[in-house]
């Protein structure tokens, strides 16, 4: 469906019109669960979270601004819903995390590749692909949690440091720090794609 659109039923939504709202819901949620899932690792708290997602994306919509990309306006919205929830979760079990925090630079090209990024070609390129990314979603749930949100946030949603420090509520240093330590241990357990990759 094209942005204009989308924005036509953003306004109509705007308007009232709870259809027009259904209709976009219907559109975007199956990557809003998807994002919820990736965080969340449970699906009935990711379908509580989509429902939330949406909810709060029709309270706030007057705030949208029109012209601008709607569904990563509620996939932000999505995403910050997941930390929010994971941090309540922390809190409730009054466990910390430990912080390895020393000063990195990023990897340059040691950026994990999205899992939303993997093309859909021949039958067995496709097969390819999808052991691809059960590879790398299994090599993510052996990070510790504190790590893996960070590469979620940077290297699937596209957050930029300062903005992960924010939502985490750590020190930019400490994100460069997860980062590092977390695309080194995936790039060590998926060094054969990275080997197919070469090779092609």
């Amino acid at each position: 469906m094209s942005d204009e659109r989308v924005n036509q039923l953003v306004e109509q939504a705007r308007a009232g019109d709870r259809a027009a709202f259904g209709e976009l819901v219907d559109l975007h949620k199956r990557v809003v669960f998807n994002i919820c899932m990736s965080h969340l690792r449970n699906e009935a708290d990711a379908m509580d979270l989509v429902q939330d997602t949406f909810l709060k994306a029709f309270t706030k919509l007057d705030s949208f601004q029109l012209g601008s990309n709607f569904k990563a306006w509620v996939c932000r919205i999505a995403a910050n819903g997941s930390i929010d929830r994971i941090r309540r979760k922390k809190t409730r079990r009054a466990g910390e995390i430990d912080d390895r925090v020393m000063t990195t630079d990023s990897l340059g090209e040691g950026k994990t590749p999205s899992m939303s990024t993997f093309g859909r070609t021949s039958p067995l390129r496709e097969a390819e692909l999808d052991r691809m990314g059960k590879a790398l979603s299994s090599a993510l749930e052996t990070l510790p949690e504190s790590h893996r949100q960070c590469v979620l946030l940077c290297d699937v949603h596209g957050y930029s440091y300062k903005e992960i420090a924010e939502e985490l509520g750590i020190p930019k240093g400490t994100v460069m720090s997860r980062l590092f330590y977390a695309r080194k241990k995936l790039q060590a357990q998926l060094q054969e794609y990275r080997e197919e990759a070469l090779r092609r």
